[in-house]
């Protein structure tokens, strides 16, 4: 019964430290109810069992929204989410054990770190729930994300909780100044640079109009004509509009036209979009569309390539952003970051069985495209970087030179739940990591404008349609993240790897 009032104590902590949920500072000690049952257990399995339920209840919790746009989809991602981080932390259990203890603070911080870079890498990823993430609604707390990224993050948190474990349960006493340390100097840090007035090297200035079209993607999205969808867009954003325009800033699949790449100039959209700019001569255009590109017969076909019914005609589908530039060409971003089992069958190639059943059934095998010809689009001398939706989770996502990010959704899809709080949050730590402004469209809530250092400067409410006017200075500065990615990860996979080695070893050595 201890165990399980622990581990339900662990979970709760872990869930009302969250954003838009709770209170951020209770993470610094959600983990130490699960330390204090992985120390009494002498069986391996109940470590498994009881990290389980505590994970469970901290994944249904902060993410139960997920059930308005899939119930089945989200008991999984409950499931499996919950198992990953309980496998984790018992591989960490295992290795502590097989070390008699040596070195146990540095494989737990070691193994959830490996786990959390994993996991935004491969096919299941869902990063949603990054420990680092909880200090979305408190920038002013990590402003040192410009050089750790998000696993920064979840690095400090890791920490201090073994500390504060190591002091209250372990009664090491000379832990006291190592918590005040590790807990005050990463504070007083990020203060220091949020309060500091940042240099821009830019002193130009884009200005921008974000529109909010309120389109119920239950209700109305699909029920309604493309037509009819562009035509209101076109209309809301005129009232807005100046000469003074530069950019034009659409949500994700904004355009509900089937718009085939191979002949974009000749769709409805595009040519709508071109009357608009005579009107507006200086006027760009970035807006969410679902696009799709035949293969000419002869062509190499991509590994998400489908085919059309009976015939011998392939082509791909993508969720796109389309950048219709004021001097006539049209650039078009193809989604990477794909959800998985909503865009994309996870582990395409062992489970291609799977496609070929769909198409067998009358159906459409495969997932979204994702390559890419581009990755920023250019506005006169500015780089902008496009976002769509999911992306926007990630920070790695972003490195290279960019002058401005861009992110475009449809958070209509969880309703009026912490999701699409959640999800504007965690674009306050993208602006941080790479030192950039960031505008952000939704469908429906929320719209924003978001500086350099994290600070939300203005936003369109859920269910407003509205419009948003900003004049942003560019900042061209790099930051230490943007070129060293999540190397904080990369480290931890390493040493991880000669940590289950070494157990491996001893494992051997035992039966032999």
């Amino acid at each position: 019964m201890k165990n399980i009032l622990l581990a339900l104590f662990g979970g709760l902590l872990l869930a009302f430290s969250w954003p838009d949920l709770g209170f951020s500072p209770i993470v610094f000690f959600a983990f130490v109810p699960l330390l204090i049952i992985e120390k009494g257990s002498n069986n391996i399995r109940k470590v498994f069992l009881f990290s389980f339920f505590s994970f469970l209840i901290f994944n249904v919790i902060t993410t139960y929204w997920v059930w308005n746009s899939t119930p089945a989809g989200s008991i999984v991602a409950f499931l499996v989410n919950a198992s990953l981080m309980a496998t984790t932390f018992t591989i960490y259990s295992a290795i502590k054990r097989s070390n008699n203890n040596y070195s146990s603070n540095i494989t737990f911080i070691v193994c959830w770190l490996t786990f959390e870079y994993l996991h935004l890498n491969w096919d299941l990823s869902w990063p949603w729930l990054t420990i680092g993430n909880v200090f979305a609604k408190d920038p002013h707390l990590v402003q040192w994300y410009e050089y750790t990224g998000v696993l920064g993050g979840s690095l400090w948190i890791l920490l201090i909780n073994i500390i504060i474990f190591d002091l209250v349960f372990l009664k090491y006493k000379k832990r006291i100044f190592q918590l005040l340390f590790f807990l005050i100097v990463p504070i007083l840090t990020s203060l220091y640079i949020y309060y500091k007035k940042f240099e821009i090297k830019n002193n130009d200035k884009l200005n921008i109009l974000i529109v909010q079209p309120n389109i119920d993607p239950y209700t109305e999205k699909f029920n309604i004509g493309y037509k009819d969808q562009l035509n209101e867009f076109v209309e809301l954003s005129k009232k807005y509009l100046t000469d003074e325009i530069d950019l034009l800033i659409g949500p994700e699949t904004a355009l509900q036209e089937d718009i085939w790449e191979n002949r974009i100039n000749s769709t409805f959209s595009i040519k709508t979009f071109r009357e608009l700019q005579i009107q507006y001569p200086n006027l760009n255009i970035l807006v969410g569309a679902s696009t799709y590109k035949l293969f000419e017969k002869n062509e190499e076909k991509s590994s998400t390539a489908r085919q059309i019914r009976g015939e011998d005609i392939f082509y791909d589908a993508y969720n796109s952003a389309v950048f219709i530039s004021s001097k006539g060409n049209i650039e078009i971003y193809h989604k990477t970051k794909l959800v998985p089992g909503a865009e994309k069958m996870p582990f395409s190639k062992t489970l291609d069985f799977l496609s070929q059943l769909m198409l067998d059934l009358g159906g459409i095998s495969g997932s979204l495209g994702s390559s890419n010809n581009i990755e920023r689009f250019q506005l006169d001398d500015f780089k902008i970087k496009p976002l769509i939706c999911y992306e926007s989770v990630y920070g790695d996502i972003n490195n290279g030179i960019t002058d401005l990010i861009a992110i475009i959704t449809n958070d209509g899809w969880w309703g009026n739940t912490l999701g699409h709080r959640q999800h504007l949050n965690y674009s306050r730590l993208r602006a941080i990591e790479q030192r950039k402004n960031i505008v952000r469209s939704a469908n429906t809530g929320i719209s924003a404008v978001i500086d350099q250092k994290g600070n939300i400067v203005s936003t369109i409410g859920w269910d407003q349609k509205s419009c948003l006017t900003a004049s942003l200075s560019i900042n061209t500065t790099t930051t230490f993240y943007s070129k060293y990615g999540d190397y904080i990860g990369r480290l931890s996979c390493f040493i991880a790897v000669i940590l289950i080695l070494m157990l491996f070893v001893k494992t051997i050595n035992k039966d032999s």
